[in-house]
């Protein structure tokens, strides 16, 4: 048996590349800096909280694999992460901070399959059925590599987006659990039905 620790994420501006600078604008102009600062410390929340959690569970980091959200298989996830680690994103700063206490990082995604969803993203034809079916593959995907990569014993912990269904993808051998986080400022929520912000 194999444990997989399932973590829905917030993706940040930080991982948006040369757009974020054009979101963080377009969104300071529609709701105003307060707005977007408390977005912020919302983040910083969520993730200390994230942070936090792993913690608390007093895994054996040599025996856990990290999986991460539009993470392609591609022989060079560990310098994508530091790139984005580095602008802030927080997600792959904490992976970081995982893999130097000794987690693996594995590649998870199809990169096919991000290409054509990037396509898909810009296309006129995109349609709801259309992602649907695309997500549905990259999940099934994400299951299949999470089931070749991870052995009896270990524990993998999973950065997903909220809309992902991968669990329901692995096989009998990989139980699913989801991370419960509660911060202090916010008392958001994060757990298997997604991000809650009470």
């Amino acid at each position: 048996m194999a444990r997989l620790i399932y973590v829905p994420v917030l993706h940040s501006t930080a991982e948006m590349g040369s757009a974020a600078s054009a979101y963080k604008a377009a969104f300071i102009a529609r709701y105003g800096e307060a707005r977007w600062a408390s977005r912020t410390a919302e983040f910083d929340a969520i993730w200390g909280a994230v942070a936090d959690a792993i913690q608390a569970l007093e895994l054996n980091f040599t025996h856990v694999k990290l999986y991460q959200d539009s993470l392609p298989v591609c022989g060079r996830e560990s310098e994508l992460v530091s790139s984005l680690a580095a602008v802030g994103s927080q997600n792959h700063q904490l992976l970081e901070s995982l893999m130097h206490r000794g987690a693996t990082l594995v590649g998870t995604e199809s990169p096919t399959l991000l290409l054509d969803e990037y396509k898909l993203m810009q296309s006129q034809d995109r349609t709801d059925a259309k992602a649907a079916a695309l997500l549905e593959a990259r999940d099934r995907f994400i299951a299949k590599q999470i089931d070749s990569t991870l052995g009896d014993g270990d524990v993998g912990i999973l950065f997903m987006g909220a809309l992902h269904k991968v669990a329901q993808f692995l096989p009998e051998r990989i139980k699913a659990e989801y991370l419960t986080i509660q911060t202090n400022s916010s008392r958001s929520k994060t757990d298997a039905g997604g991000v809650e912000c009470k």
